[in-house]
């Protein structure tokens, strides 16, 4: 499951992960990301806010309008929390920058980076 890491409400409805988007004020909608983790399949619900790669989008809790995007350090990220079958929780970071293709799965212990442009983020300290 995937939970928005400020009310804990539920992301994943069916097969997709629910986000709101916001490109400017004026400028919102819904996009359904795929729940794989490597996986950058998204449709986006309203195609009228102009999206094109490289923008940057803020996103948004559809439940609680929470700001996913984390502190200055991690300007270009998004979070959310998935918790697997077990019951183990990771944080999930994720690009807000259309066609970027960079997430990590961190845990206590490890980082996973998964997607062609992880390597433009450190900030785990791993090595590139």
């Amino acid at each position: 499951q995937y939970i928005c890491p400020h009310c804990k409400s539920y992301l994943k409805i069916k097969d997709n992960i629910i986000l709101t988007i916001c490109k400017s004020e004026k400028q919102k909608g819904l996009v359904l990301l795929s729940p794989e983790i490597g996986n950058y399949d998204a449709v986006f619900h309203n195609e009228s806010i102009g999206l094109v790669k490289g923008d940057k989008v803020e996103m948004f809790c559809p439940v609680c309008s929470a700001n996913l995007g984390v502190e200055q350090r991690f300007k270009n990220l998004a979070r959310i929390i998935m918790i697997d079958e077990k019951g183990h929780k990771s944080d999930i970071y994720f690009s807000k920058i259309l066609g970027e293709k960079a997430t990590f799965k961190v845990t206590e212990d490890n980082v996973d980076k998964f997607g062609d442009d992880a390597s433009n983020y450190n900030y785990w300290g791993y090595s590139l």
